[in-house]
This record gives structure tokens, sequence and C-alpha cells, in this order.
């Protein structure tokens, strides 16, 4: 479509952003998404400070293989529990 000034409205309507800053589309893992960043935050800085909190090396392969661990559960968890409640939602709507 062409507007009064000659140019391609849909295509300047796309190219540029309605909204200024950081977005991201709406979705029920978004909180997901949140725990997941603040896991991978929170492992890069145990990473850079595991050796200050344990000594020994087994004990800092522990450390860290306990974190990944926790970590992976817990998004494990919450993703299922989205996922189910999704599929309960679904299944109430049909």
């Amino acid at each position: 479509m062409v507007d009064s000034n000659g140019s391609d409205s849909k295509r300047g309507a796309s190219l540029s952003r309605q909204r200024k800053g950081f977005t991201v589309a709406a979705s029920p893992f978004n909180a997901v998404k949140l725990d997941l960043a603040v896991i991978v935050i929170l492992g890069l800085l145990l990473g850079l400070i595991h050796d200050r909190l344990v000594e020994h090396s087994l004990g800092q392969l522990m450390l860290l293989a306990a974190f990944g661990l926790a970590s992976m559960l817990w998004i494990i968890f919450r993703s299922r529990r989205v996922s189910q409640r999704l599929m309960a939602e679904q299944e109430r709507g049909e």
C-alpha cells in the first residue's frame, strides 16, 4: 500500500519498532525464561568464585555439579508445571 508521500506504509511500519526498549512476546514460559537467565548469571558468578569458596578441586567440582543439577531440576519442574497448566486450560477450552 502506498501512502500520500509515495512510500510503502506496510514496509515502513514493519521496519521501525513501535516500542522502545527490550520487549518479549507474551508467552506462558516467560517466567521460566527469566528463571533461566537468573540461573545462568548465578552460574557464571559461581564459576568465577568457586575456587575461593572451596579449596580442594574435587570440592569445587562437586559444588559446580550440585549447582548444575539443582538448576536443571528447577527448570524442569517449572517447565512441566507451566506445560501441565496449559494442557489443562486447553482441555477445559475444548
